[in-house]
């Protein structure tokens, strides 16, 4: 009996260490998600395919055959461009295209997102230190640089406008984004998160045109003709070359008889715009 009881103490005293061990091997990993572009619309990616790539590659590979260029795609912009899904499912469908899914791994990249966002948020904290360190600072339009009254020459200070981006657009009611930044700082966020080209589009609300109909469709709503513009700004960068592959800011105009502003319009608008730029960007075989 005596013999029981030291066996009983002692799997009492092991146990929570075991316990403590196993619950530590367990322990849940946080990062985020690898999200592939789906082949189309509607496909369905199978979930033994994503289990079976998780235990050969690991959480950081991208989704896919291994050895696929793998491409970062972010897009930003005015809020009534980028709530559409209608406006982002023109931009996905032209880059499946674009870009086959055999050779490259095209990434809804949240990862490098984040990544610049950061880099955004750092930039702004240092215009923010650099115009309170000055005593006098004049305003400015953004890309300029001003010199303190106090200061010597050496020692600069820029102050950002609230109203305005880095490329002179205005700044409504969203976040600045990314715009700010500077092709390094793409090239930076792509090698720290493993992509070999970033594509970053900033959409942005051009003027907005409306034509009166006096003919009557049904009720009370007339055929009014809407014409928008509409602004893509496109980054696309070679990560390993460290610079821009493709830059450029593109206008174009949607148009639709529905009478009024609405997803439509602008779809028309960066359907024109994506399909510019695709065409712009040619892919050879080596």
């Amino acid at each position: 009996m005596k013999r029981i009881f030291l066996l009983l103490v002692a799997i009492l005293l092991v146990l929570p260490a075991f316990v403590t061990t196993v619950v530590a091997e367990a322990a849940p990993q946080v990062s985020v998600a690898q999200r592939e572009l789906k082949k189309d619309k509607n496909y369905r990616s199978s979930d033994l395919y994503a289990r079976a790539h998780h235990i050969i590659y690991g959480s950081k590979a991208p989704l896919g055959p291994g050895g696929r260029i793998r491409i970062g795609v972010v897009i930003n912009g005015d809020e009534n461009m980028v709530v559409e899904d209608r406006v982002k499912n023109a931009i996905y469908s032209a880059i499946r295209k674009k870009f086959p899914r055999e050779e490259f791994a095209v990434m809804k990249a949240t990862d490098l997102n984040t990544a610049l966002m950061q880099k955004a948020e750092e930039q702004y904290a240092q215009y923010k230190m650099r115009a309170e360190s000055a005593t006098s600072v004049e305003t400015i339009k953004p890309g300029s640089v001003v010199t303190s009254n106090t200061a010597p020459n050496t020692a600069t200070a820029v102050e950002k406008q609230d109203s305005l981006d880095a490329d002179g657009m205005r700044v409504l009611n969203q976040p600045r984004g990314i715009v700010d930044l500077l092709c390094q700082d793409y090239v930076q966020a792509g090698r720290e998160c493993g992509y070999d080209y970033v594509l970053a589009l900033t959409l942005s609300v051009g003027g907005v045109n409306v034509r009166e109909s006096n003919i009557l469709v049904s009720g009370n709503m007339f055929n009014n003709s809407i014409r928008a513009n509409g602004w893509m700004r496109i980054r696309f960068v070679d990560v390993a070359g460290g610079k821009y592959l493709y830059r450029n800011d593109i206008a174009t105009m949607g148009h639709t008889h529905n009478g009024f502003v609405n997803g439509r319009v602008y779809e028309s608008s960066v359907r024109k715009a994506i399909k510019e730029a695709m065409n712009d960007i040619e892919v050879t075989e080596d």
